[in-house]
């Protein structure tokens, strides 16, 4: 059985331009995790997110570049050069709660095919 309950968008790095290109992802399973470490130096958070995608059409290819959104976000990055890809994720990060994609693990074989993500 396939737990759904959410869509997201992911923004794939483009290592040719640099810029992010959209993408909508429907029906994933998105688990926030709320941790915390307390440290001599003071508190450090250990957040992370795993999502499940039930499909591999579209999945985050580039570790600490791909971005992910819960929900459709109709945000476009200008990817016309440098200075609109840097302004872009300046307003970008301003405005959106996104997660940076950590690690990818792919099962997409057996009774439950999915592709596992860990982000930050």
């Amino acid at each position: 059985m396939m737990l759904k309950n959410a869509d997201c968008t992911l923004y794939l790095y483009n290592k040719a331009t640099q810029g992010f290109s959209r993408h909508i992802i429907n029906g994933v399973y998105w688990r926030e995790n709320k941790a915390g470490n307390v440290l001599r130096s003071g508190l450090q958070t250990a957040d992370s997110t795993t999502i499940y995608l039930y499909s591999d059409d579209v999945k985050p290819l580039t570790v600490a570049k791909d971005m992910l959104i819960r929900g459709v976000c109709d945000f476009e990055f200008d990817n016309t050069n440098q200075q609109t890809i840097s302004e872009s994720m300046r307003n970008f990060k301003n405005t959106y709660n996104a997660v940076t994609v950590m690690s990818i693990d792919d099962y997409m074989f057996g009774n439950l095919p999915h592709i596992e993500i860990s982000a930050k």
